[in-house]
């Protein structure tokens, strides 16, 4: 009898487990399904690191004080670049099962993965009271204004983030005496703050930050306050959107417990997510394969930086 009572009690606790297991899953499932948008931002996610690396490219093909804008060689090799780059990355993607065939530059990549691949990710990490509390807060009004913004966001700040980027590597392009007044100014703050209301934001100013490594280290606060200027007017129009209640209870939620856990979560979640059919060992294959590939194109795209002053 008491070893039927045990395996009574293990059978209930596992079935206890498994319906905990599949509500938590339900409720990642609606989290996503409410908050949307998720293949847009991995699509552009991925677009800023293939333009945020031409002029990394750009930079590491390129030998003497001579080489920057204006070289002979310049336009021609970062135009080289920035279409054989742009197709190899995608076609890397392809391989992957990452995104679909592309069969021409330009071609949108699909992500229809993207919100199976966040839900399983949420449902390993929440439990059921953090999705319950996520689903409350994007389900309320403050939280939907928030939705709505960053897709305007999204529209034109991962362009600026990239364009500073680039002026911080090269110094090729000055702000214009407006926007160093805008990236002085006091007010430059506020728009600080209120970009980082985006998990967006987060994952542009850390992906820019990585790509641009040695090269901009000292110097890599000016990339993303530089897009903070470059942007004001957009960022502003935006900002004049939010009352002072809204904004409050933003900032609290973010503030809060599951608000920084979620944040920490997507920031880390997104570049990375990957459809849940890819095998690890092919993964690792590929890796050697991209980056064996890239290496030849490199000696193509420094020939080509070199050849006038080879002859």
């Amino acid at each position: 009898m008491k070893t039927y009572l045990i395996l009574a009690a293990l059978l209930f606790a596992g079935c206890a487990t498994l319906a905990q297991a599949q509500n938590t899953a339900t409720l990642a499932r609606e989290l996503v399904t409410l908050k949307g948008g998720y293949a847009d931002k991995k699509k552009q996610f991925e677009e800023v690191r293939i333009r945020a690396y031409v002029p990394m490219l750009l930079k590491a093909v390129g030998k003497g004080a001579a080489w920057k804008p204006g070289h002979p060689n310049w336009a021609e090799t970062e135009q080289r670049i920035a279409g054989e780059w742009r197709q190899y990355y995608l076609d890397h993607l392809a391989r992957t099962g990452r995104i679909g065939p592309i069969g021409s530059i330009g071609r949108e990549p699909l992500y229809g993965w993207m919100d199976e691949a966040l839900a399983r990710e949420y449902a390993r990490l929440f439990d059921a009271d953090e999705l319950g509390a996520l689903l409350i807060f994007y389900g309320s009004t403050t939280g939907g204004t928030l939705l709505a913004l960053e897709k305007e966001f999204l529209e034109f700040y991962p362009r600026e983030m990239v364009r500073s980027l680039t002026r911080v590597l090269f110094g090729n392009e000055a702000l214009s005496v407006r926007e160093q007044v805008l990236f002085r100014s006091p007010e430059n703050r506020e728009r600080r703050e209120f970009a980082a209301l985006f998990e967006t934001e987060n994952m542009m100013v850390d992906e820019c930050e990585r790509i641009g490594g040695k090269y901009v280290e000292g110097s890599f606060p000016a990339v993303p306050q530089g897009a903070l200027a470059t942007a004001a007017d957009p960022i502003d129009a935006l900002r004049r959107k939010l009352d002072a209640a809204t904004l409050a209870e933003l900032h609290a939620f973010l503030k809060s417990g599951v608000g920084r856990k979620e944040r920490a979560f997507i920031g880390a979640a997104v570049p990375v997510a990957t459809p849940a059919e890819e095998d690890p060992a092919r993964v690792i294959e590929e890796q050697v394969a991209f980056y064996k590939g890239l290496q030849q194109l490199s000696a193509q795209w420094r020939a080509l930086a070199a050849k006038i002053a080879a002859q």
